[in-house]
C-alpha cells in the first residue's frame, strides 16, 4: 500500500470512531423506550446524584439518579419564554425506578428539590417547576 492510501484509511476509521458512531449511539439511545433508558442511565451514573437530559426538540425527559439506584424522570415541555417547563404535577411524589415505585420520603424530597435547584442555576436553559412544598410558587 501506499503511504498516502494508509493516511486516507486512518483518517477514515477516526472519523467513522468519533463522529458517526457516537452520533448513531445518541439517536439509538433516544428512540429506546424511557424503561430501557432508564436501565441505560442507571449504568452511566459515574456519581451519588447524576443528572441526564435526554432532548427531543421542544419536549423531553430530565433523569435525576441517586446513588445510582433510585430514579426520578421529569418530563418536559419548552415554553415561549425557552424555559424548561416540568409538566409532572408532582415532581417529587413516587420514584420511577425501582419498579414498585415508593414515594419518597421528606429528606428525600428535601435533597431532590435542591438538587433541581442547583442543576436550574448551573444549567444554560432555566428550569421551571411545580413546587407543592412552597405555597403558590413556582421556581
Amino acid at each position: 500500500m501506499q503511504p498516502y492510501q494508509i493516511i486516507i484509511l486512518i483518517a477514515v476509521i477516526l472519523i467513522f470512531g468519533i463522529i458517526i458512531l457516537p452520533l448513531f449511539n445518541r439517536w439509538q439511545f433516544k428512540r429506546l423506550p424511557v424503561d430501557q433508558q432508564v436501565l441505560a442511565i442507571m449504568k452511566q451514573a459515574n456519581k451519588l446524584v447524576f443528572w441526564k437530559n435526554v432532548s427531543n426538540g421542544r419536549t423531553g425527559n430530565l433523569f435525576f439518579v441517586k446513588n445510582k439506584r433510585k430514579i426520578l424522570v421529569y418530563p418536559w415541555v419548552l415554553d415561549e419564554n425557552g424555559r424548561m417547563v416540568i409538566v409532572k404535577k408532582n415532581p417529587f411524589d413516587n420514584w420511577n425506578y425501582p419498579e414498585e415505585k415508593p414515594p419518597l420520603d421528606e429528606a428525600e424530597v428535601k435533597q431532590a428539590r435542591e438538587e433541581l435547584r442547583r442543576y436550574s442555576e448551573k444549567s444554560v436553559v432555566k428550569i421551571v417547576f411545580n413546587d407543592p412544598f412552597k405555597e403558590g410558587e413556582a421556581q
